[in-house]
């Protein structure tokens, strides 16, 4: 018994050390092959494929050397023998057809290869093993031949296209590989977010993307009921911002349904979201003026009015016309629909168009106040209304209230954007009043924020405290310009300009040079006095281009070029500055996308 369990103690060591060996030799082997040594990885490789009973294991790297090695004749004899001794392994079969067309002896390649296909059995895992075998040798029009061969084997009950329509792509055949991969959206809806995530990553894909929607169109023409067509092709026109033919292809099956227009409203979103106002605001507007009116009326009509609101917002080129037909629009719905939860978001966003844009305060408190006071609205839109009457009641000098209403809603949304964004305007607020150490302790909390758009005020305000206080215990000069921040804020335009300008006067070369600049430049756009905003924003690029409002001016100026001077060439110019020179700053995303679209780019 005893000496029983010795033999097979020292039997299990003896394994066991030729198992080490055996992995220290594949090591060995492999590392030989990385670093160029492809004759000892091929002695190596070929003493473990013999002792392993030509284990594929290590035949794959053997073959893998001795191409490397160009040397044919041994590559053969391994093939060659690893096909007697796995003769249904089509594998080593289709690496011999390789092998030939490597050394040159194509005819001989081609017969092994239609040998393989003409072999294939009615089994779908070998025909796939083939097709990936072929694809691995970049052999597109035999991977094509296989799947091909499988399909009529099958008679068309396995499907292929998505790998046919891969084949073709690899093999750079567009328009059929558009065909198959439209063949297969048609045949296996459920593979549809497959072909768009491929249609998103691969290269070459806006060439294949223009080729579906080339033959999208003639599909339609040719079966107009069908649904998964006219959404893809929708999906295409949105990857290419073409909202506006987006829109009507969703109008179109809209109609032809009799839904309610959920498609239409989910690209007029889009487009909002994506700055395409003039579209989102023709997709909301067709929402609302369905007859008889859609369940969506309330939804798109709240949508229409605050995408208006928000091209206001992002731009510098609206008239005051704009803000009165908007007012106006406002009040209508209002009026139509009585004060009531459904109209409370638009009651709110007239506030904010009264207040910020009309500079009418008292109209603007009284619009707040009504909707705080709703019975029926939700919590979070009440403390939305809520930071906007804070904000009124410091434009109209009552700070008191004001820091009172934001810490309410502080309190109330301790833990979400709503609350960070409250403890960022009264961060805000003692920067106005001077107390600047205060307002870093509360700066330095929000930087963390969960919020990206509060984190990153946060940052800029805290930098730019830093940058122009430093070690600085003279707070004076900054103390003047916070000032004549709260007086723009406060719509006291000419009074933030004398500010301004005292600081100049009294701290002459003062580090808050560039400031000053942007903010007078930020005065005469809201002016509408552009050409007076030109040279401070140039000059800030010039001599001031390294600090903090560099990225700003640039992107000011960018704008006015383009929106007011016209100047094209200027504006694609400087957007393109943004990208280069300012890489890290978080006007970047906007800059590259106003510079394609000047550009006539079709894709994002």
């Amino acid at each position: 018994m005893k000496n029983g369990f010795l033999v097979l103690l020292c039997y299990l060591l003896a394994l066991s050390s030729v198992s080490a060996q055996k992995g220290r030799d594949e090591t060995l082997a492999a590392s030989y092959f990385q670093n160029g040594e492809f004759e000892k990885a091929a002695e190596l490789y070929q003493s473990l494929w013999e002792k392993n009973n030509y284990s594929p294991q290590f035949y794959a790297p053997l073959f893998s050397t001795y191409l490397t090695l160009k040397k044919f004749d041994d590559a053969e004899k391994l093939v060659k023998k690893q096909i007697k001794k796995f003769d249904q392994t089509v594998q080593y079969q289709i690496d011999l057809g390789y092998l030939y067309k490597s050394k040159g002896d194509l005819a001989k390649s081609k017969d092994m290869y239609e040998k393989v296909i003409k072999n294939i059995r009615a089994n779908e895992m070998d025909i796939r093993q083939i097709a990936i075998a072929f694809k691995t040798y970049r052999e597109n029009d035999y991977e094509i031949a296989t799947y091909e061969k499988g399909g009529k084997i099958f008679k068309g009950n396995l499907d292929f296209s998505y790998e046919l329509g891969g084949a073709y792509f690899n093999k750079g055949d567009l328009p059929t590989a558009a065909k198959y991969y439209i063949d297969n959206i048609e045949k296996n809806p459920g593979n549809v977010q497959q072909v768009k995530n491929l249609l998103q990553t691969a290269r070459d894909a806006d060439k294949l993307m223009a080729q579906m929607e080339t033959q999208l169109y003639g599909r339609i023409q040719k079966k107009p009921d069908n649904d998964d067509y006219i959404d893809f092709l929708t999906w295409i026109y949105v990857q290419n911002k073409d909202f506006e033919g987006a829109l009507v292809q969703m109008k179109a099956l809209d109609k032809r349904k009799s839904d309610d227009g959920y498609r239409v409203l989910t690209v007029a979103r889009m487009a909002q979201v994506e700055g395409f106002y003039d579209e989102a605001v023709n997709g909301f507007d067709y929402v609302v003026k369905r007859v008889p009116k859609s369940s969506l009326y309330f939804e798109a009509k709240t949508e229409l009015l605050n995408c208006r609101k928000e091209k206001i917002a992002k731009t510098i080129n609206y008239t005051r016309e704009d803000l009165l037909g908007l007012k106006s629009d406002y009040i209508s719905f209002i009026e139509e629909n009585g004060k009531t939860p459904h109209t409370a978001q638009s009651m709110k966003e007239l506030a904010d168009l009264e207040g910020f844009y009309l500079h009418d305060i008292p109209a603007a408190i009284s619009d707040c106040e009504g909707v705080i006071n709703m019975p029926g609205i939700s919590v979070q839109l009440k403390n939305q209304t809520k930071l906007s009457l804070g904000d009124f009641y410091l434009i109209s000098g009552d700070v008191w209230e004001s820091t009172l209403l934001y810490s309410q809603v502080d309190k109330e949304e301790k833990d979400g954007p709503l609350g960070e964004e409250a403890r960022f305007r009264n961060a805000k607020l003692s920067y106005y009043k001077g107390d600047f150490d205060w307002a870093q302790e509360q700066l330095k909390v929000l930087k963390a924020s969960t919020s990206e758009l509060t984190s990153n005020d946060a940052i800029n305000l805290s930098a730019f405290i830093i940058d122009n206080l430093g070690m600085d215990t003279d707070t004076k000069a900054m103390s003047i310009y916070a000032g004549a921040e709260l007086l723009l804020f406060q719509n006291k335009d000419e009074e933030a300009e004398k500010k301004l300008d005292s600081i100049l006067k009294i701290y002459p070369g003062h580090a808050l040079f560039d400031d000053i600049e942007y903010t007078k430049a930020e005065i005469y756009v809201r002016k509408r006095e552009f050409q007076k905003a030109v040279p401070l924003l140039e000059d800030i690029i010039k001599n001031y281009g390294k600090d903090i409002k560099g990225d700003d001016a640039t992107f000011l100026l960018a704008v006015i070029n383009e929106t007011e001077l016209h100047n094209i060439e200027k504006a694609k110019e400087l957007y393109k500055s943004i990208i280069t020179d300012y890489n890290n700053s978080l006007l970047v995303i906007e800059a590259r996308k106003r510079y394609r679209a000047l550009r006539g780019d079709k894709l994002e």
